[in-house]
């Protein structure tokens, strides 16, 4: 039993720094991926975004939420701020637990380490822009992660299975989006730990 436990913790040690110290996950050329992979859609969540400009590690988007979309959970980003125009519609925004209502021609900035929701809780689509001039939406390197995600949380279809924390943990730690729920540190070292299984079960 305890030459077992030995190989299962040996695995799991050695394979976190293999995978994410040695042989992290491979990004792409950004400007190049998105050239040919702009559209990044989630049924899940009800959103579809269009990357309409990649340009010093920075992604400018235009998102678009479902009449009813429930958006992703409440979660936030360590590295960076990000940004939404309303362009059309109505977008309902939880901001550190307060509920706020973003109408066209509004905007909202959400600092970093901000838990944060934003869903579409009207009949009619919401349709929502960076600005192209003065913020992105997003850093280049999430709306990747966003892009290999997606098509792995609309295949498992409930976004509270516990494979969605694998699909997370194949993105490794500089897939920067974290729940809100959980301890910073908790999440990070379950998707260290996690990560050489999640890549090797196919996530």
């Amino acid at each position: 039993m305890l030459g077992l436990l030995m190989v299962v913790v040996i695995y799991f040690v050695v394979g976190g720094l293999i995978f994410n110290h040695l042989f992290p996950p491979k990004q792409p050329s950004y400007g190049g991926y998105f050239s040919t992979h702009r559209i990044l859609k989630s049924e899940v969540e009800g959103v579809k975004m269009t990357i309409t400009k990649v340009e010093n590690e920075q992604a400018y988007a235009r998102l678009e939420l479902v009449p009813g979309a429930v958006g992703p959970p409440e979660h936030l980003h360590e590295t960076f701020d990000e940004y939404f125009m309303v362009k059309e519609g109505t977008l309902a925004v939880i901001v550190n637990g307060k509920k706020k209502s973003v109408r066209q021609g509004e905007s909202i900035m959400i600092p970093k380490n901000t838990p944060h929701k934003v869903f579409n809780e009207s009949d009619k689509r919401v349709i929502v822009y960076d600005s192209l001039d003065k913020k992105s939406m997003m850093t280049a390197e999430f709306a990747y992660g966003l892009a290999q995600f997606y098509p792995q949380m609309d295949k498992i279809g409930d976004p509270n299975s516990p494979k969605i924390l694998l699909c997370l943990a194949a993105q490794g730690n500089m897939f920067d989006t974290w729940r809100s729920d959980v301890p910073l540190p908790a999440q990070k070292i379950i998707r260290w730990i996690l990560g050489p299984s999640a890549r090797l079960l196919g996530f």
